[in-house]
């Protein structure tokens, strides 16, 4: 009794000069924190006009009136009991005895410690509702003013915001480099026989890879509907549609990054060492696709420069993806490679004479036959 009259005569004294024409509300009966400074009009007329607005939403309307906030922080001390509604206006609500009735705080936390009980709902409007070690009876909800962001964090402008988009450019950068690296290692056959087919056949590639992503979905229906027709076919459905996603997720990425070996080609030079050149290769290759990306994440702060690079990038990742999974599908995964078929099955006679420079070679010119006579003995 005594620890009550005297948080209650400290609660008068803080608010004695502020308001006295309202009663003692129950919002500070047991208040012990030390009084905050009186808020200014303005700020006091501005914190009303954002409460106002947020209880014409239905999800504000269980909010209290502005009179029944306190201004700053506020604490229910151990041992101690209020009334609800206990509400603090931006300040941070600290429960550690017991509240009959709801917790609210308005540009700030509630926070319900050990010891600490709430019979109500405990809401913070722009902050976070803390349980640490209290119980709290009712709804626990954390919201936005009404017409503010859910998130009180500003959104990144100027450097940050390019930093943060590089950051992200970059950890792909590196995933898709170290992926890259442990398929050189373990599957580097396979890798080079869809990249051979890609730079032999990018046309049908592309084609075949685009049929391939409008075919994928339907081809899951239809293993689905034909196991369904069994009950043993039922019970392995789930494990077929996992190994069918592993199995689309493999091909596609053994053809992104054949796509990026051959891009990687075009700069890379043959040389003595097969597994060298790869790596040379996927790392350019990587580079140069990552590079539409790296632009937009240069142009951060321009919404619509962004907005065109990342179409570019969008555009030229599609592409590329599109056509390594259609290599992927001709050379069966990397099982076989894919050959080249020539118009002809044979090279005409006058073709295979003709010298065709490749390379700074002449071909060999094939040794022309001698017209015979009509007897058979040469002319």
């Amino acid at each position: 009794m005594r620890r009550s009259l005297t948080a209650a005569a400290a609660v008068i004294l803080a608010l004695g000069g502020a308001d006295g024409a309202h009663a003692q509300s129950p919002a500070t009966a047991a208040s012990a924190t030390p009084p905050a400074a009186a808020p200014s009009a303005a700020a006091r007329d501005s914190f009303t006009q954002a409460l106002d607005r947020e209880r014409a939403t239905p999800a504000g309307r269980t909010l209290p009136a502005a009179d029944r906030f306190a201004w700053g922080d506020l604490t229910i001390p151990a041992g101690a009991s209020a009334d609800g509604p206990v509400a603090a206006a931006h300040g941070t609500v600290n429960v550690r005895g017991l509240v009959n009735g709801d917790v609210f705080a308005f540009g700030g936390d509630v926070v319900v410690h050990a010891g600490g009980e709430v019979t109500g709902a405990a809401r913070a409007v722009r902050g976070k509702v803390i349980i640490d070690g209290g119980r709290v009876g009712g709804e626990l909800r954390a919201s936005a003013p009404a017409g503010a962001a859910a998130s009180s964090t500003p959104p990144l402008t100027g450097a940050a915001a390019v930093q943060h988009a590089l950051k992200i450019t970059a950890g792909w950068l590196v995933v898709i480099l170290l992926v890259g690296l442990g398929v050189i290692v373990f599957s580097g056959a396979q890798l080079e026989a869809v990249a051979e087919g890609l730079e032999q056949r990018f046309t049908t590639a592309l084609v075949l890879g685009i049929a391939g992503q409008v075919a994928m979905l339907p081809l899951l229906a239809m293993l689905c509907l034909a196991l369904a027709l069994t009950l043993v076919g039922i019970l392995l459905i789930p494990f077929a549609i996992v190994a069918y996603v592993l199995g689309a997720a493999g091909l596609v990425t053994l053809g992104a990054l054949a796509a990026t070996t051959v891009a990687g080609h075009a700069i890379v030079r043959e040389g003595a060492n097969v597994r060298v050149r790869a790596v040379q290769s996927l790392v350019i290759g990587t580079v140069l696709l990552v590079l539409p990306w790296i632009a937009a994440a240069l142009l951060a702060n321009s919404r619509w420069g962004e907005m065109a690079a990342r179409l570019v990038a969008v555009a030229l990742t599609w592409v590329a993806a599109s056509a390594g999974l259609g290599a992927a599908l001709m050379a069966r995964g990397g099982v076989r490679r894919v050959h080249v078929h020539l118009a002809s099955a044979e090279v005409s006679h006058a073709a295979w004479q003709t010298p065709t420079p490749i390379g700074g070679i002449v071909a060999a010119r094939r040794p022309a036959e001698t017209p015979s006579s009509p007897t058979g003995s040469p002319r």
